[in-house]
């Protein structure tokens, strides 16, 4: 069936048809799969945060979490870690998880296969030398995943974890709108994706966003609250139901 064709019977599928699909087909990829959230029925869902810590951005989300008491998951760059120690103390003191987003924000999947293992492992080794312990879950840079670096991740004693509602926070806009971007695909079990920093390539003139990310936090924990939603980390998420993998390989 070609891909134009799948899209149209997809489309054609109710929501709960094809979220039975998607959770049919997921339980196949187990052996190659990547933490997509927890099987539950229960209205709770895990926040993670990219790209930090950033001076600008982690402090006010921070605040964001505290002010209602939910914790979270970030994902961060081991250079910014080492730049911004107490940023990383700060999430750790918030009772919130770190885990590791690479050294940079490098593509792994454009590098040699030993060039990306070793960045994969030097990268959680430089991170833990700054939070004083080892990370658990791997957020891979863009998505960007083939077979060869997930298993790079998985040798490295990481956990891929990837994502399903996001807010699309490199994209401009108020606070309000920019946290609805994730209410299409809200669920419970899923993995929301925001970021506590901005990260692009040198060279890049991508538009920074000029929202408040803490707002950003705000503007969805309402949401999320008042659709009956609980938010937590990805280990607290776990705590709700079996793991719930996905096969996701993207270039």
């Amino acid at each position: 069936m070609s891909s134009g064709l799948n899209r149209v019977v997809a489309r054609r599928l109710s929501p709960r048809t094809r979220t039975r699909i998607r959770l049919a087909t997921d339980r196949l990829a187990g052996p190659v799969g990547s933490l997509k959230g927890a099987r539950t029925s229960a209205r709770v869902v895990a926040l993670t945060y990219d790209d930090g810590p950033d001076p600008e951005g982690t402090p006010t989300v921070l605040a964001a979490l505290a002010e209602v008491g939910v914790t979270a998951t970030f994902f961060q760059l081991a250079e910014r870690a080492e730049r911004h120690p107490e940023l990383v103390r700060a999430v750790l003191d918030g009772g919130h998880e770190i885990g590791l987003h690479g050294i940079d924000h490098a593509r792994l999947t454009g590098l040699s296969p030993a060039e990306a293992a070793r960045r994969i492992v030097e990268g959680r080794d430089r991170l833990a030398a700054v939070t004083g312990r080892p990370a658990r879950y791997f957020r891979p840079t863009y998505g960007a995943q083939t077979l060869r670096t997930y298993w790079a991740v998985r040798r490295a004693g990481l956990d891929p974890v990837v994502w399903g509602p996001s807010v699309d926070d490199w994209r401009d806009g108020a606070p309000v709108e920019v946290a609805a971007r994730a209410q299409a695909r809200l669920g419970p079990g899923e993995v929301v994706l925001l970021h506590d920093g901005f990260e692009v390539p040198a060279g890049d003139t991508t538009p920074r966003p000029t929202f408040d990310r803490g707002e950003v936090t705000r503007a969805l924990l309402r949401l999320l609250a008042g659709q009956g939603y609980v938010a937590t980390s990805v280990g607290g998420l776990l705590a709700h139901g079996q793991p719930w993998r996905t096969a996701w390989f993207r270039p």
